[in-house]
Order: structure tokens, then sequence, then C-alpha cells
């Protein structure tokens, strides 16, 4: 129709981008560097978002914030930063390892499935597997704090961001995660994210031929920070999705919940 602009799906080159928010300073990605050349064959560029809890240094590229607006928004904005020829990112958390070839894996099944936009690896601590991922849970059943965790395969509902590749184009069709959710990775604004892909027509798919090691705990913390409490993020889930009726619902559930 002549007059009308139609914003069209921002076209992205074929390059890799590794992105990792902390706030312990560059030093603490000495592990995630490392473990970056036998995890893909492929130029990769490392950006670390320093939300100001320990010093810059390092051979990185360094995005430096003013001021802690949380990991997801953090994130989003170094996903953001990215030049066009970047069209896909790999978010890890300052406590992974990757395994080797962990991440060419994971490009290789997201060649396997042209609708995947998230795509995690199997995640290990100690040498056992834990949990990466589950469904996605009912309206009633987040407000009862009932989100599946469990060890993932295949297609999914949700995957923890704390190792994870995104197709920087889905990332888009979603504008990335919602920057209120304060938590951390595994929390739920990693399943506000899966819920929102799939309502955009992305799969999320768990590759277990791909391993990344995590630290036990919250990787991204630093002192206590701005993170929000558990409760809070499920009640701002719930009230996104669902009806006046069944938010009444949802909150007398909440308030029954031990």
């Amino acid at each position: 129709m002549a007059g009308v602009e139609i914003d069209a799906v921002r076209r992205y080159g074929d390059g890799l981008a590794v992105l990792s928010a902390t706030r312990r300073g560059v030093p603490a990605l000495d592990g995630v560097r490392a473990a970056l050349p036998a995890a893909t064959a492929r130029p990769v560029r490392l950006v670390v978002v320093d939300t100001a809890c320990g010093s810059a240094a390092g051979d990185g590229d360094v995005l430096r914030l003013a001021e802690d607006v949380g990991r997801a928004a953090a994130l989003n904005r170094a996903v953001a930063g990215l030049e066009p020829s970047v069209g896909w990112v790999v978010l890890t958390d300052p406590g992974v390892r990757w395994r080797p070839g962990a991440i060419d894996a994971l490009l290789d099944a997201a060649a396997r499935h042209p609708r995947a936009g998230l795509l995690g690896p199997r995640l290990y601590a100690a040498d056992a597997a834990v949990a990466s991922g589950g469904a996605l849970p009912g309206v009633l059943a987040a407000a009862r704090g009932r989100i599946p965790h469990a060890v993932v395969s295949g297609p999914t509902g949700w995957l923890s961001t704390a190792a994870a590749l995104v197709r920087r184009t889905a990332w888009d069709s979603v504008d990335g995660l919602d920057g209120r959710y304060l938590g951390g990775p595994g929390e739920i604004g990693d399943v506000d994210l899966g819920d929102r892909l799939a309502a955009a027509g992305w799969l999320v798919v768990a590759v277990p031929g791909a391993g990344a090691e995590v630290e036990p705990g919250d990787t991204f913390e630093c002192g206590h920070g701005i993170l929000e409490a558990h409760a809070a993020g499920l009640h701002r889930y719930v009230r996104d999705r669902a009806s006046g009726p069944v938010r009444a619902l949802a909150a007398l559930a909440g308030r029954r919940r031990p």
C-alpha cells in the first residue's frame, strides 16, 4: 500500500559472538575465554557486559554500564550493539566452561532446525547432568511455583540461558529477555523467554550432544545486586498471561503455596 512502511525482518550475517554479563569484572571470564577455542572452530568475538562490581580489564570487548540494570537488560543491550554481521549469539555465564565442540554442535543442530530460536547444551556439575530446562508451566502451575526442571533433550519449553545459543532474528522477534525479570539464569525469566519464542513460532531445542560445565549456585551473582525474589517473578509471569478470573484463582493458589 502506498505511503505505508512495513518493517522487514532484519537480515544478519553468519558471524558468532559470545556474550557474558558479570558483576565481578572481566578477570572472572578467564575460564570462559580459555574454553572457547576448543568449543568452536569458528572465529568468535567475546563481549563482556560489566555491571561495575569489578574492574574492567583484559583482552575481550567490554561494554561498561553506568548502573546495574540487571542481567537480562544488560544482555539485551549487548546484543543490540553487535554489528549486523553477527547472526548467532552465545550466552554464557562467567562460571560456565564449554566442553570441546559444544558450540559447534549447537550450530549444527540449528542448521537442522531452521525454526530453532534458542538451543542449549546438556549442563553438568561435577560431571553429573543437571536440570537445564523443562516444559512450559500452565498459569495455575506457575502460581503454585511448579516450574518443571529436568535434564532435557530435543524440542522443549524453556532452557537455561546460563549457556545457550540464540538465533539473532529470533531474539529480535521477541525483543530478547524481558528486563523486568531480575533473577538469574534458570529462573522464571528464562521460562518467559521460551514461552514468548514459542508464541512467535520458534523452537527451543536442547542438544544433549553439546555439553557445558556449570558452577553450583548463581554464577552471575556478585554480592546481592538487584536479584529479585523468586515469588515476584512468578507473580509477574502469571499477571502477564492470565485473564481477570484466572488471575484471581492464581493469586489464591499462590497464597496457598507453601
